[in-house]
């Protein structure tokens, strides 16, 4: 387990499911030696991810777990478009959307999921700027969504 894509597998073994042919978007975009990876939440292959809201029906741990498998997403992403992880130089900003009760403030706590896997992926290029942003509703309306941010080599 000494690469980051070895360390990837053992975190999370499945990569999501790949955009369907004609999608409107990318799931990541290059550009000047930086890439913008689209929206992740926590699929696992094809499972789907957990369902509610953060402070209702989801817990802030079972949130932080969401934000994990939704950066191991991200990181799948990067592997899609690269072929491994060894072009990601640093993760420059994350972003954490996590669709809250009114009144919660827990958003680092549920944010923190993501962060610790980018870290124990990438070690210090895992390392990254970060926003908590809490929201009335998500895609699916699932408890957790993540942009990434990366400066690569490619």
């Amino acid at each position: 387990m000494n690469t980051p894509d070895a360390r990837l597998t053992a975190a999370m073994p499945h990569a999501p499911a790949k955009l369907p042919p004609g999608a409107p978007i990318e799931a990541v975009v290059v550009q000047d030696g930086v890439a913008y990876v689209s929206g992740q939440v926590a699929f696992v292959g094809e499972e789907a991810p957990l369902l509610g809201q953060v402070g209702d029906d989801v817990t802030v741990e079972q949130a932080a777990e969401e934000a994990r498998k939704a950066a191991a997403n991200g990181l799948y992403r990067l592997i899609e478009t690269f072929g491994s992880l060894e072009p990601v130089e640093r993760i420059l900003k994350l972003t954490v959307f996590v669709n809250a009760v009114s009144g919660l403030t827990t958003q680092p706590a549920v944010a923190n999921g993501a962060s610790n896997l980018l870290i124990d992926v990438l070690g210090e290029q895992g390392r990254h700027a970060r926003s908590a942003v809490g929201v009335a509703s998500l895609p699916l309306g699932v408890p957790v969504e993540i942009e990434l941010v990366a400066k690569v080599s490619a």
